[in-house]
């Protein structure tokens, strides 16, 4: 996991639980967390963003900041004029209870 960046409580709970699955929302673990967590460090270098979930349906990733979860496209980049990633999220919840609570909306509205 990227240095410093501790996962909340409830991450590891969800797993305990079997809550792994909301479709379209899917939680990463071992090595699909870490290899995407790679992917995110070339992507968006410094951001520190360690990836809870991911949508199975597209491209989007829930990760944590170490504050709050942001979600991100990581294959759909924008860039700047020098060609540097822009950190740009489509949602962000200001706690892991939050992106829960919409996941599970996701999973009751997911068709």
């Amino acid at each position: 996991m990227t240095q410093n960046v501790v996962l909340p409580a409830l991450d590891e709970r969800m797993i305990e639980c079997g809550m792994v699955d909301l479709e379209p929302w899917e939680l990463l673990r071992g090595a699909e967390q870490a290899q995407r967590m790679k992917h995110l460090d070339e992507v968006f270098p410094g951001w520190s963003l360690v990836p809870i979930a991911r949508r199975t349906d597209n491209d989007d990733v829930a990760c944590w900041t170490g504050i709050h979860v942001v979600v991100v496209d990581d294959y759909d980049v924008m860039r700047d004029a020098t060609g540097a990633a822009l950190r740009h999220s489509a949602k962000e919840y200001a706690s892991m209870d939050e992106w829960l609570i919409a996941a599970i909306r996701d999973f009751i509205e997911f068709d």
